[in-house]
């Protein structure tokens, strides 16, 4: 590199030494500037040095001579500050280890002559602060060999811009690296800045966006500029164009902001894609309106739709479907199975729904489905419907290599002749569809006049019922049983429910709610421990009569019930055997796995058993060989048409004389005439039970009758 021309002075033994008039405000005696404070050379025009001094800047001066670098002037935060001469090792070992290597290239590249300024910026830290310094200066002199021999320059503090220099180019940063898209535009709203976000948002490149139209994409609207005037600030949602035709909903923030002279008004613009939040909403609003198990419509979603068809006054039928038979897959086989069950049920019921051309089938409830007919459909639709569920459910699902065949019941109800509003109709709906419950299994029944009330009335009997469970609110009665000469040799306990609302409620009506009530197992204890106390009555008097009360299904599977009828009987001071349970084949139906163990247990006891209703199940001979029965009690339907019909009496003969091979007692019920009664002793049977001997009588008139005859026998007077 070429060494500098000498600037003045020829001689290359001695540096060129600019001088400078005194400064104006100095003493001519002085030796340095006041303005540069003591010991600074007058190396500066006067004019210079106030300049220097008034903006701020220091001198800074070094000499070959005694290697010392002088800083004078400089000023921290407005502070002056007074330096002590340093050595230019000393002053590197000052700054921040960072800044080093490079101040010291740049000192010896201008000490050498290969950099023509010399610019230092580094670190320094004084007085617990650390502060950025610049030096900026040139070589005055250099000697014979090029190099440097003097050296003067200006020293600033620049802490404060480069502070703000880092906050610009975070904010540069932020701005360019932001996820959310974001525009600056100037006061007609042409672009001046795009980060990569807005340009992959529009689908162009930042720089082709620049001095482009925002309003091309975005929509300004008279509420937003009544804000940016006011407020200077909105916010809200709206589209953007992403193409031709193509529009992306998106969170708006804009806000004006003025320009550094006042005069121009600037707009940041930031942008917030709301496509995956709509997608979310749109996936919870599914699921709101979506039953989980089967992705059928839910109960929300069937109201709502409901609601529209009827606010338009559209003729159309509604149906409920109640599905029978799952309860009992989800015991046998376990959830999981019952599911899968669920799950091929509402296909079914979907392609059924497809053939018949329904408006919509939903899950109402657990198995409960409601099916909205199309547009003008009325009773033909609801038939030709009904018959096509019925024929899909008659195939029988596949459980574990295991047949399931499930049966239902069907109530249909007309819009607008049963109801114009959706809650209306809905409650029309759910009383038809007891009504087919109540005539029996795949059942269909539409909504008539006074099915209403007679809901009303069973909803009213529900709650007396419940209330009545809890205080025991019930009575009893007796019906003797008698042997072949006509004497009492027991009795069977019947309960009656009387009411004031209803009247004496027949248990035919009040023992089915009961059981849907989960009650039955608290009135069966209350009759156990009724026929306990009759039997003790009966007792004292002197007669051993034992007292037959009957078991629901529901109490048979209860856990403790030899518990429970043995505390009936030790409070009552009895035995066991003066107390018989009579239980119906349908209280067997569950599974021998499941009666075998607790009816066992209860003969080991010493109770008696009775098997009711024989003859009217499918299974009664499998019953006969598995389980302890001591009794049989024949149905009363074979009692009506004995010496009626020959081959009923045949039956009749050879189930009494099998029940005799296996070691039990023949019970005949319903006997209400002498006819019958000599008919059914020649074919053997022990004992009777019916009108013709004595009706239900209250508790205490059958006591009256067991204490008058003392210990002997009973005679019950026989009617015609």
């Amino acid at each position: 590199m070429p060494k500098p021309m000498p600037m003045s002075n020829p001689q290359r033994d001695h540096p060129v030494v600019l001088s400078a008039p005194p400064c104006p405000g100095a003493d001519p005696a002085a030796t340095a500037c006041p303005c540069l404070g003591p010991g600074a050379a007058a190396d500066f025009d006067p004019c210079l040095q106030l300049a220097l001094w008034a903006s701020g800047e220091g001198v800074w001066r070094w000499a070959a001579e005694d290697g010392a670098l002088r800083i004078d002037g400089l000023e921290f935060n407005g502070r002056p500050t007074t330096l002590p001469p340093l050595q230019i090792d000393a002053l590197l070992e000052c700054m921040h280890p960072d800044d080093r290597q490079a101040a010291q290239l740049g000192w010896r590249m201008h000490l050498s002559g290969a950099q023509p300024n010399c610019e230092l910026v580094f670190r320094l830290r004084l007085q617990e602060e650390e502060r950025w310094v610049r030096l900026y200066g040139r070589a005055l002199s250099r000697g014979v060999d090029g190099r440097a021999t003097r050296v003067i320059g200006t020293a600033r503090d620049i802490s404060s811009s480069r502070e703000a220099e880092e906050s610009l180019r975070v904010m540069a940063s932020a701005f360019a690296q932001a996820h959310d898209p974001l525009v600056i535009t100037d006061d007609e709203w042409k672009v001046l800045e795009a980060n990569d976000a807005y340009a992959g948002l529009v689908g162009q490149p930042a720089e082709w966006l620049v001095g482009s139209s925002l309003l091309a994409a975005l929509p300004v609207f008279d509420a937003m500029l009544a804000n940016l005037s006011g407020d200077r600030h909105w916010q809200g949602e709206c589209e953007i164009c992403i193409g031709v035709g193509q529009w992306v909903p998106v969170e708006v923030s804009i806000s004006a902001v003025l320009g550094e002279d006042l005069s121009r008004r600037f707009h940041i613009v930031a942008l917030r894609d709301l496509r995956s939040v709509r997608a979310q909403e749109a996936r919870e609003r599914a699921l709101q309106s979506t039953d989980r198990l089967t992705g059928l419509p839910n109960r929300s979603s069937l109201e709502a739709r409901l609601g529209e068809v009827l606010g338009r006054g559209e003729t159309m039928a509604l149906m409920f479907l109640d599905v029978a038979g799952m309860k009992e897959v989800n015991d046998s086989y376990g959830h999981k199975a019952g599911d899968g069950l669920m799950r091929s049920l509402c296909l079914r019921l979907q392609q059924v729904c497809d053939r018949v051309g329904a408006a919509l089938l939903a899950r109402w409830s657990g198995t409960e489905f409601a099916v909205m007919l199309g547009a003008d459909s009325a009773e033909t639709e609801v038939r030709a419907a009904s018959q096509a569920v019925l024929a899909a459910l008659s195939e029988p699902f596949q459980i574990d290599a295991q047949e399931v065949v499930l049966t239902v019941s069907i109530g249909a109800a007309l819009a607008p002749h049963d109801g114009r509003q959706c809650s209306e109709l809905l409650r029309k709906v759910d009383v038809a569809t007891r009504s087919a419950k109540e005539r029996g299994h795949n059942q269909l029944a539409f909504f008539v006049a006074g099915q209403e009330l007679d809901a009303q009335r069973r909803v009213r009997m529900f709650t007396q019922l419940r209330l009545d469970a809890e205080r025991n609110g019930f009575s009893f009665v007796a019906q003797p049983k008698v042997d072949r000469t006509g004497c009492a040799v027991g009795a069977e306990l019947l309960m009656r429910w009387p009411t004031e609302a209803f009247g004496m409620v027949s248990p035919v009506e009040f023992i089915p709610m009961a059981e849907k009530l989960g009650l039955i197992g608290l009135m069966g204890r209350h009759a156990l421990h009724a026929a306990a106390r009759l039997a003790a009555r009966c007792q004292a008097t002197g007669q051993r009569l034992p007292v037959a009360v009957n078991l629901s299904p529901k109490q048979v599977l209860q856990r403790g019930l030899d518990r429970q009828v043995m505390l009936a009987c030790e409070r009552a001071g009895i035995e066991p055997g003066l107390i018989e349970l009579e239980l119906t084949e349908s209280a067997l139906s569950v599974g021998l796995e499941l009666v075998a163990p607790v009816l066992h247990n209860l003969r080991k006891r010493g109770f008696g058993l009775a098997l009711d209703d024989f003859g009217t199940g499918y299974s009664s001979l499998s019953y006969l060989r598995h389980l302890p029965f001591s009794k049989i009690k024949i149905d009363r339907s074979f009692v009506m048409d004995l010496g009626r019909e020959a081959r009923t009496d045949t039956l009749l003969q050879h189930m009494v004389g099998l029940v005799h091979a296996l070691g039990m007692t023949v019970v005949a019920e319903g006997v209400e005439t002498v006819q019958q009664f000599e008919l059914l002793r020649e074919l053997g049977i022990e004992e009777f039970q019916g009108y013709h001997f004595a009706r239900p009588m209250p508790l205490e008139q059958w006591e009256h009758c067991v204490e008058s005859h003392g210990a002997g026998q009973i005679l019950l007077p026989q009617g015609s």
